[in-house]
């Protein structure tokens, strides 16, 4: 994509890759969800950009970035993204997150409320484990993925363009966006950048937040976006949504987008518009 430049940042005790769609004030500090990678922004981003600045990292684990064996909870995500913040002069971001992604905004807001002018939520964020699984051995299973072996980068190629990530109207993009989830094993395959322990570290860590306490200590707007389908029963994450906005009150807005989970690649133009009316809402409030 045009004028977008990919590079890494050393974050303290290691380097995070990073996409960074040039643009204006507050800049959007974009992340993505489990298993998957930076590019997943990138026809969000496309949109966005040049009215707004877009660095979507590949959080640590996944894509290009460094991939330490243990280290995944909140906090020490979070600690990555404050160093990608102060390397790159980011005083204070509207922080977006998908799926996990979303998880990691809010811990960010509630961390960082000096750093953070506003969060966005996407298909993520509201919502607990622990009310559909009681414990994480019942959870631990159905949150397991399956294991990926043999295929080729062809396939993964095929499964874009004939999926829903495709709806958008670009199946060349959204094969480019899937690959990334993936690297070469070195005799013809591909596999998952995550490793499987990784991914389940994370997973257990998701299981066991409380959203909710983390949103009792955000100051900022948070504005969610929620897929109409996917995975999660749409009863199931009104209700999430409901709950939400009682603890956060008048700085909740909620903008529902008929499309399933992976809004970002399927309804891109749908989630910029309102990430773009949100980011001109906190920027008045910012020079108001």
């Amino acid at each position: 994509m045009a004028g977008v430049r990919e590079y890494l940042v050393e974050c303290g005790t290691l380097r995070l890759s990073v996409r960074e769609h040039p643009g204006g004030s507050p800049p959007l500090l974009a992340l993505h969800g489990l298993a998957s990678n930076a590019r997943w922004w990138d026809l969000v981003a496309a949109r966005l950009s040049p009215r707004w600045r877009v660095i979507a990292p590949d959080l640590r684990g996944h894509g290009r970035s460094d991939r330490p064996d243990t280290g995944y909870s909140f906090g020490e995500v979070v600690e990555d993204l404050r160093g990608l913040c102060d390397v790159a002069g980011l005083e204070r971001v509207v922080v977006a997150g998908h799926s996990w992604g979303a998880s990691v905004a809010l811990w960010f807001a509630a961390a960082l409320p000096e750093r953070t002018a506003g969060c966005v939520c996407v298909d993520g964020g509201a919502g607990s484990m622990r009310e559909h699984f009681p414990t994480w051995a019942d959870a631990e299973e159905r949150l397991r993925p399956p294991r990926i072996s043999g295929i080729t980068e062809d396939a993964v190629r095929e499964w874009a363009k004939s999926g829903p990530l495709a709806e958008a109207g670009d199946p060349a993009a959204a094969a480019e966006i899937l690959v990334g989830n993936f690297e070469a094993t070195g005799d013809g395959t591909v596999r998952p950048r995550l490793a499987m322990s990784q991914h389940m570290e994370i997973a257990q860590r998701l299981y066991e937040l409380d959203s909710y306490a983390l949103m009792a200590r955000i100051e900022c707007p948070v504005l969610f976006v929620p897929a109409l389908s996917g995975p999660w029963p749409r009863e199931d994450k009104a209700r999430g949504l409901q709950r939400a906005q009682d603890v956060l009150g008048s700085r909740a807005q909620i903008v529902w987008v008929d499309g399933g989970h992976d809004l970002p690649v399927e309804r891109p133009a749908e989630v910029a518009k309102t990430m773009a009316d949100f980011a001109e809402q906190v920027s008045a409030g910012i020079n108001a």
